[in-house]
């Protein structure tokens, strides 16, 4: 009797534990998760067309002397920035002096030279207008007169070519003493010194680049694609991005013919604004117009070998697989997602296919 009873109170307590297990079982909830939603409308943006290219100057000017010389002065370095009528160097200004004084030199006796070429002439002509006047009276014989007027030729061409030299002589004095408006070389427009290739008192010659600048303008180089020239043309707009500082562009140029090597066309884009370190790699986003469509923002698109986003529906999360088509900014145009529909963008890191979710402002 007592073996029964114990068996009636084993077989009671395990009904008992099974019915709390399974009343236990039944009341754990799902848990929700939270979530921040956008509903899908259709609404247009730019589309550009994306390109990597390097900063480098317009401008790259190479000043010198126009004579030869030693550098007295060196005034800017490497990296230096200057304005417009800036210093850059100077030369030495005593061989300039020498020269100047050797061609005033040879200017003054050149002109003494052609006075006296000018006398002789005017005299040789008195006298042969009265030999002519003799010869035509008879007095003197003919051979008389051509020795008179042997003379006046041989003097004319005397002093036409004193005349010349006294010309050349001027010429070659007026431009020593430009030379000197030219002793001190300045910058003609801003930008930063890229080289000096010479120091104080190393000599230098003519035409010489003694100071090389590059022009303030800045221009990006880009290589567009063939299939891309029709929707890139010259004065299209871009937005310049290097290491996260953005500036204004603009497209000034594009090349006739491709590069042999890359195949592409050399296109440059002009920076506004803003001033980079030269070499610095840019982010290229040229504008090519505007698209409708699904504008969703970048990052609430996951990938997985396949691009998707959560759409929510009756507080569950739903795994939607999109095509990515264009892209403006931080967002992009989608296929894949209805006008009207929700998409998650916040919380989207916890979520699975089907995932229960509280919505959340």
């Amino acid at each position: 009797m007592k073996k029964y009873i114990m068996v009636l109170m084993i077989v009671g307590l395990i009904f008992s534990t099974t019915a709390c297990s399974k009343k236990d079982t039944n009341t754990v909830e799902e848990r929700a998760r939270a979530v921040k939603v956008l509903k899908v409308e259709e609404s247009k943006n730019p589309v550009t067309m994306q390109y990597i290219g390097t900063l480098n100057s317009k401008d790259m000017i190479g000043y010198s002397f126009k004579t030869n010389g030693k550098i007295s002065r060196i005034y800017v370095e490497k990296g230096d920035k200057v304005s417009p009528g800036d210093k850059l160097a100077e030369v030495d200004l005593q061989d300039l002096n020498f020269q100047i004084s050797a061609a005033k030199a040879n200017l003054d006796t050149t002109n003494m030279n052609i006075r006296k070429a000018e006398e002789s002439l005017k005299y040789t002509k008195d006298s042969h207008n009265k030999m002519n006047q003799l010869y035509t009276e008879g007095v003197i014989s003919k051979d008389e007169f051509d020795k008179v007027e042997l003379k006046l030729n041989v003097d004319e061409a005397n002093y036409n070519q004193t005349k010349s030299q006294y010309e050349a002589a001027k010429v070659d004095y007026d431009y020593k003493l430009s030379l000197l408006d030219n002793a001190v070389i300045y910058a003609e427009q801003a930008g930063t010194v890229a080289q000096v290739r010479y120091q104080e008192n190393e000599r230098v010659g003519p035409s010489v680049p003694v100071v090389v600048v590059r022009g303030g303008e800045q221009i990006i180089n880009i290589g567009i694609a063939q299939k891309d020239l029709n929707n890139i043309r010259i004065g299209s707009k871009a937005v310049i991005d290097v290491d996260g500082v953005k500036a204004d562009g603009v497209v000034t140029n594009i090349a006739e013919a491709p590069d042999t090597s890359t195949r592409t066309y050399n296109a440059e884009i002009e920076v506004k604004d803003k001033q980079f370190r030269l070499g610095s790699i840019a982010k290229v986003g040229i504008n090519i117009g505007e698209q409708k469509g699904v504008w969703v923002p970048i990052d609430i698109i996951f990938s997985n070998g396949e691009d998707y986003v959560y759409t929510i529906k009756d507080n569950r999360a739903f795994k939607r697989t999109v095509t990515l088509t264009d892209m403006s900014d931080d967002k992009v145009l989608v296929k894949g997602i209805k006008i009207g529909e929700f998409v998650a963008t916040s919380g989207m890191k916890n979520l699975n296919d089907g995932s229960k979710v509280n919505i959340v402002k």
